[in-house]
């Protein structure tokens, strides 16, 4: 255990192990309604935010919101609410006012070009803040305060 990690587990942080992808972004694995997910660790997204296509194919429950999403490329996409299951990254669940989905056909397909696996979930900047969010490029890991 590094110096690190005893000091932010001694003040309720909870680590969670990063991985990097092809282009060096770093991901974890994360768990939604019992379907592992590849989440990818994002501190320009302002949400946290479901693949589309994963919340149909698990059947939740979704309102669509009455803005539109998108991100650097400036695409316009329809939002929508997830109701019902949290998303749990271990033994953690993020704290999220509201978990959202939208397409990511835009972002698995810049991944892609990049030689990366796509991904199914996006970690954003609402987690960060409230949970008071370090992360530690040297050691590969993401600490949230619970």
């Amino acid at each position: 255990m590094t110096h690190l990690e005893e000091h932010l587990g001694q003040s309720g942080f909870q680590r969670i192990q990063l991985s990097k992808n092809g282009v060096g972004h770093f991901q974890t694995v994360g768990d939604l309604a019992g379907r592992s997910l590849t989440v990818l660790i994002d501190t320009g997204a302002g949400a946290t935010v479901v693949n589309l296509e994963v919340a149909r194919e698990l059947g939740l429950e979704l309102e669509k919101m009455s803005t539109t999403g998108g991100g650097a490329g400036g695409v316009s996409l329809e939002v929508y609410q997830i109701k019902g299951p949290s998303l749990r990254l271990g033994e953690l669940v993020p704290r999220v006012h509201q978990l959202m989905a939208m397409d990511f056909e835009h972002i698995n397909r810049g991944l892609a070009s990049k030689g990366c696996e796509p991904v199914d979930a996006i970690l954003g900047v609402n987690v960060f803040e409230t949970q008071s969010a370090v992360i530690d490029y040297g050691g590969s890991s993401l600490y949230l305060k619970e």
